[in-house]
């Protein structure tokens, strides 16, 4: 699978435990409604061992990041914040790894994977995790 099969407009059907995720990431209670009914954009280009990687959501905010698979980089969020992050592609999964997600050395994970028309993310956070589905 390329990794242009996550390039897409994608809307959230369901979650399972994104409020505790959402409680133990120190998300404010005032964005629960927006990530749970949102929508995300995901494109991917690839130019040699570099990939550009924008991610938008459903309130405007863009962020671009341009990095090679499994070397560490200063990624930046759609919350605007940096964080170094190590991404992997392997058996058409998209994992995001940061060893220090909250400034206080709590890891963070996120898995991607696309099937037919559906994205699913398992997202960690420390020991607290999530899944999302999103339809294309």
């Amino acid at each position: 699978m390329p990794i242009t099969d996550f390039n897409g407009t994608w809307k959230a059907k369901s979650n399972d435990n994104l409020d505790a995720y959402l409680a133990a990431a120190g998300v404010p209670a005032e964005f629960w409604d927006t990530i749970k009914s949102g929508t995300v954009t995901h494109e991917f280009s690839q130019s040699g061992d570099s990939v550009t990687w924008t991610n938008s959501g459903n309130d405007g905010r863009s962020v671009t990041n341009t990095f090679k698979f499994g070397q560490a980089f200063s990624e930046t969020g759609l919350d605007g914040k940096s964080r170094q992050t190590t991404i992997t592609y392997d058996g058409g999964k998209l994992t995001s790894t940061c060893a220090d997600m909250d400034g206080k050395g709590t890891q963070g994970r996120i898995v991607r994977e696309v099937a037919g028309n559906a994205l699913t993310e398992t997202t960690t956070f420390g020991s607290t995790t999530a899944k999302l589905v999103y339809q294309k």
